[in-house]
Formats: C-alpha cells, sequence, structure tokens
C-alpha cells in the first residue's frame, strides 16, 4: 500500500489532490496498454480471446489448440484451431479428462468427464448439451 501511495503522489504535484495522482496514474497505465503490439493470433480474436471450452470463459493464460493433433496429421488451419486455457488444454485435454473434434469455430464436439471404460459426463456440439 505504502509504494502505491508513492506512486499516485508521484503523478500530482500537489499531495492533497490525491484522486488526481490517482486518475493520472490510470491514465498513464491505460496509455501504456494501448501502445503495446496486438497479439497477431486470428484464432484468439475469432474466439473473442476466451477459452472455447463450453461453460468455460477464461482470459488468461490462452492457448492456441490444435483440434487435431499436428502429430496425428492435424494442419494450421483456422477450422482446426481453437482457443483454450491453459488448464483446460493442459490438465484436461492432455490429461485425456476432455476430448474434442471436428472443425472450429462452430462444429466442435466437445466431451468433458472422460473416464477409461466408461462414457464421459457430458457431450456437447458447440455449447449445445447432446443427450447419450
Amino acid at each position: 500500500m505504502a509504494l502505491f501511495r508513492t506512486v499516485v503522489l508521484a503523478f500530482t504535484d500537489r499531495p492533497d489532490w490525491y484522486w488526481i495522482g490517482c486518475e493520472r496514474l490510470l491514465r498513464h497505465v491505460q496509455d501504456e496498454w494501448r501502445a503495446q503490439p496486438r497479439h497477431r493470433d486470428p484464432v484468439f480474436e475469432r474466439d473473442g480471446w476466451r477459452c472455447t471450452v463450453p461453460a468455460c470463459s477464461s482470459r488468461r493464460n490462452l492457448h492456441d489448440y490444435h483440434v487435431l493433433f499436428r502429430s496425428r496429421g492435424g494442419d494450421n488451419a483456422r477450422d482446426n484451431r481453437v482457443t483454450v486455457c491453459a488448464g483446460h488444454h493442459l490438465h484436461g485435454i492432455h490429461a485425456g479428462r476432455i476430448r474434442a473434434w471436428g472443425a472450429a469455430p462452430d462444429r466442435i464436439t466437445w466431451e468433458l468427464g472422460v473416464r477409461p471404460g466408461r462414457p464421459p459426463l457430458l457431450r456437447l456440439e458447440g455449447d449445445r448439451y447432446v443427450a447419450r
């Protein structure tokens, strides 16, 4: 908190106008954010910068996921790629708990809660539930 106060006071010339320092600091941060180059991944842009796994809307730690793995003959075409968060990618898909197939962005079938020798807990086509 002391560091924040020091930074805010650096953005104002009158200590009693603390709120002006806060406003100037926020403007500075916003200007710096906007000055950064945009990420150029068209898949992230298409997917709204959110994880596409059903019921997840994470905007953090996004990965560009190949629905059909390149090691299994998948390509880099946009219809073979979707945005997924790191958690679903590493602990869901690569751990075998989530399966996905189809064509992005609207024709992906998702199976969640995949278990050996048993049906998945949930199957969705896009964001629509599919009864077993």
